[in-house]
């Protein structure tokens, strides 16, 4: 038979740990307790069997800032004019790719309001693709290349920046490829809705 000091030392233990874990990291789920037949407390985030009862529920966690596109439509109208395109095109851009959240990132690294692959900030020459400026100066920029490639044709342009410019001219068009073609539909919609 096990004494109680050694009991109560493997409980303080179990909670110690526990608690330096929540409080070292943020919680990614729900944490679960359950009290062994020789008292020590048992915790979980994974529990099997029954008995566990919900010891600290996972915090949902609302996003830090809503963005509008009232607070980038100076921005974007800016810079948009001073490269020879529409700002409402950019705007649906912005949009479409980012819902207007700097911040944002894809899962295949796209970077911020406009979402640019780090090759084409690059290519672009910005520093900071989080820098709503830098973003749309260099997405503007890229854009209004596109633009002149396919000699003013937008929904090869739009195409050619979600899908690049590879695929518009293997396929000599919008690329079979059902998010391109939403993309552009969805661009146009925008557009073709109103002025800024």
């Amino acid at each position: 038979m096990e004494d109680k000091g050694g009991t109560l030392w493997r409980g303080g233990l179990c909670v110690a740990i526990s608690l330096l874990v929540l409080c070292v990291s943020p919680a990614l789920a729900d944490i679960y307790v359950k009290r062994l037949p020789d008292g020590t407390l048992c915790y979980t985030n994974f529990p099997t069997g029954n008995d566990w009862d919900v010891y600290i529920k996972e915090r949902t966690y609302e996003p830090r800032a809503v963005f509008r596109k009232s607070d980038f439509d100076g921005l974007i109208r800016r810079i948009a004019l001073s490269e020879g395109v529409d700002p409402q095109l950019i705007r649906g851009i912005v949009q479409v790719e980012s819902q207007f959240n700097p911040r944002a990132r894809s899962s295949k690294g796209a970077m911020g309001l406009m979402q640019l692959m780090p090759e084409t900030a690059n290519l672009m020459g910005i520093r900071d693709p989080w820098d709503p400026q830098e973003n749309i100066t260099a997405g503007t920029r890229y854009f209004s290349s596109l633009m002149k490639r396919y000699r003013g044709d937008v929904a090869k342009a739009l195409a050619a920046y979600n899908a690049g410019p590879t695929a518009v001219d293997s396929y000599n068009g919008i690329p079979p490829y059902q998010e391109t073609r939403e993309y552009v539909k969805n661009v146009l919609a925008i557009f073709n809705g109103g002025r800024m």
